[in-house]
């Protein structure tokens, strides 16, 4: 099966989430004639591999936290959603994470291609509520 890999673009988020709580994103590729509009078709992830890894600053050996499709703490979204690349990170590990700054990427791995296709800006806050 050839997946679409070489073809995802290059996302630039900011998250924001606390210790106190299920850290869940996601982020929905579109295609489709400008402007994108809800009715546009989504890009379909299918196959792919996604792997996450979050770091203080990118020049640490550190990884803070990691994340991956074979351990479903990321997914694609299932039929007909196969545009959406979910984060699932359980409150169980978030509670275990320092309040800072920290930077992450995304990278995709299928076809024998690895690519990065997103980099965040992580900031995690300590949760009020325990």
């Amino acid at each position: 099966m050839t997946t679409n890999v070489l073809a995802i673009p290059l996302a630039q988020v900011t998250v924001v989430t606390g210790t106190n709580e299920d850290w869940i994103d996601s982020i929905l590729y579109l295609v489709g004639p400008e402007p994108i509009t809800p009715e546009s078709s989504q890009f379909d992830l299918s196959g792919i591999e996604f792997q996450m890894e979050v770091r203080r600053n990118a020049d640490d050996h550190e990884v803070i936290l990691d994340a991956s499709t074979k351990e479903k703490t990321l997914a694609i979204g299932p039929p007909p959603d196969f545009g959406y690349l979910l984060i699932l990170i359980p409150y169980d590990e978030m509670k275990y994470l320092h309040p800072g700054e920290y930077v992450a990427d995304i990278t995709a791995s299928a076809d024998g291609y690895t690519r990065r296709v997103v980099l965040i800006n992580l900031t995690i806050i300590e949760g009020v509520t325990k």
